[in-house]
C-alpha cells in the first residue's frame, strides 16, 4: 500500500516539475519575443524619423559662415 502511495506521489511530484519547467520555458520565450518586438519597433521608430527628418536639398537655403566682427570664424 505504501508502495503504491509513493509512486503516486512520484508521478505527481514529476508532473508539477515538468508543469513548472514548461512554465518557464514559456516565460523565456515571451521575454524573448518581448525583446524581439521592441527592437522592431525602436527600428520602426527610427525609420519614421529619418523619413520625416529627410530634407530636400534644394529648398535648403544656404549661406555663408557667420563671421565676427573681426573676420574670424
Amino acid at each position: 500500500m505504501e508502495d503504491k502511495l509513493a509512486k503516486e506521489l512520484v508521478a505527481q511530484l514529476k508532473r508539477i516539475a515538468d508543469a513548472l519547467e514548461d512554465s518557464n520555458k514559456q516565460n523565456a520565450i515571451a521575454e524573448k519575443r518581448k525583446l524581439v518586438i521592441d527592437k522592431l519597433q525602436e527600428k520602426n521608430l527610427r525609420s519614421d524619423l529619418r523619413e520625416k527628418l529627410n530634407v530636400d536639398p534644394e529648398k535648403v537655403i544656404r549661406t555663408g559662415p557667420r563671421l565676427e566682427s573681426d573676420g574670424s570664424i
